[in-house]
């Protein structure tokens, strides 16, 4: 008598195969595999190449103004709000969006902030989930939500470290 079961869980397939019978007790060999996490379908930024080196160039270059609009709308926040987040005036992004091109240092920062919303989704499993957790206080920092420290680099870094320590369940 040899039977398989598969249970699904969020994440992850138990699978149990029945191995032996002796009277009353059953043996099981159970293995855990988890899923894999489709990557997030966030198309904010659109880089022309897939080479790294290709996309600093762009980067440095200044990418289309389009993008601001773009990320807010994936935010679901407003232009002076992404302003706020990019450490930018308001008034020279709308001036920069009115130009066509951002600059350097303001595409690197809007690219930085999609980057954060891709590997929030990434990490929680949907951009729902991802948006309510970057915008909520977290005691982590201070009572403030991930999102304030969007605005530099270190600050970022610190929201990807979290992000990764939830990933791989390591509580802070």
């Amino acid at each position: 008598m040899k039977t398989e079961t598969k249970i699904q869980k969020t994440g992850y397939v138990w699978e149990a195969k029945e191995v032996a019978v002796k009277e009353a007790t059953l043996k099981y060999e159970v293995s855990l595999s988890v899923l894999e996490h489709e990557k997030p379908e966030l198309k904010v930024i659109v880089f022309k190449s897939n080479d790294v080196m290709e996309q600093v160039a762009e980067l440095k270059e200044g990418l289309p103004s389009g993008i601001v609009d773009a990320l807010g709308r994936e935010l679901e926040i407003s232009r002076k709000e992404l302003a706020k987040m990019a450490g930018v005036a308001e008034r020279t992004l709308i001036r920069k969006i009115q130009d066509g091109r951002l600059t350097a240092d303001q595409s690197e920062r809007m690219a930085r902030i999609a980057r954060l919303l891709a590997r929030a989704i990434e990490v929680l499993g949907n951009k729902e989930r991802a948006l309510r957790w970057l915008k909520a206080p977290r005691s982590y920092f201070d009572g403030r939500p991930p999102l304030d420290f969007a605005d530099t680099e270190l600050g970022s870094q610190e929201v990807f470290n979290l992000l990764g320590r939830i990933e791989y369940g390591v509580f802070s």
